[in-house]
């Protein structure tokens, strides 16, 4: 109950990324989950093109990246993580709230040079700028796992950027109100993958939230969130290519 609640929390707070394939696979094994480029093609999958975003206002990106290199606004020091992180898994989110769609994309684009457990993993929420962080895949349990972090536009160099300070959190996460209701899901089919994991349903003031978080997802692990039986988050792409194709233009040692 207190996992789903944390993991409750860190959904709502920091917001994430999925292309479909075909698999029987029905665990994180850290070769793709299962969800295998090679096993699709097409509309089916989603794609996993990175940076698009059409319509962005560039003078808002500009003035947005400005400000994260000037220092003004900070990189998280936490990014939501599976277990088995490998290079070219690639998660998919498409959120709709009050009728505004936006999809937030992660992937995990190479391993960090020179380390034992650490990777790229480039994040694009359709905003007309790429974030992207060197995850510690090995960090414990509520300690911060991002050593570094850059940004930039799709196809562009990255330029580095500050980390925030971590600050633990005290008393663990907050429980909603009202009624909270947890139960297991099991062989739920999305984007071509066989999901399993727990199902919290919460009923307070009249409105009821459901969030399926599945064990074998990747980074936070969030397939589905309803609102009063609207979707509002749901996974629309998860899939795994050994040599992805990179959406920041990366030097060779980085």
């Amino acid at each position: 109950m207190n996992k789903t609640l944390s993991l409750l929390a860190v959904i709502l707070t920091v917001g994430l990324a999925f292309a479909g394939c075909k698999s029987n696979s029905k665990a994180d094994n850290g070769e793709g989950g299962g969800c295998g480029a090679s096993a699709c093609g097409g509309s089916e999958c989603g794609g996993n093109d990175g940076g698009e975003s059409a319509g962005a206002n560039d003078a808002a990106v500009d003035a947005t990246i400005k400000m994260y290199t000037d220092g003004t606004m900070k990189a998280a020091p936490f990014v939501a993580m599976h277990s088995f992180v490998s290079v070219g898994q690639y998660w998919e989110v498409t959120n709709n709230f009050g009728g505004m769609k936006s999809v937030n994309k992660w992937q995990v684009s190479a391993k960090a040079a020179g380390t034992k457990s650490e990777f790229i993993v480039e994040s694009d929420n359709g905003q007309g700028y790429i974030l992207a962080y060197q995850i510690d895949a090995w960090a414990g349990a509520g300690k911060p796992n991002v050593t570094k972090a850059w940004i930039g536009k799709a196809g562009e160099e990255p330029k580095e950027i500050k980390i925030m300070e971590w600050k633990k959190a005290e008393g663990g996460a907050t429980a909603p109100s009202g009624i909270v209701l947890t139960e297991e899901f099991s062989d739920i089919e999305m984007c071509g993958e066989s999901f399993n994991g727990d199902l919290t349903t919460v009923k307070s003031d009249g409105n009821t939230t459901k969030t399926w978080i599945a064990e074998n997802g990747w980074f936070n692990k969030l397939i589905k969130m309803e609102m009063n039986g609207d979707t509002v988050m749901e996974l629309t792409g998860c899939d795994f290519n050994e040599k992805p194709e990179v959406w920041l233009k990366w030097e060779k040692d980085e």
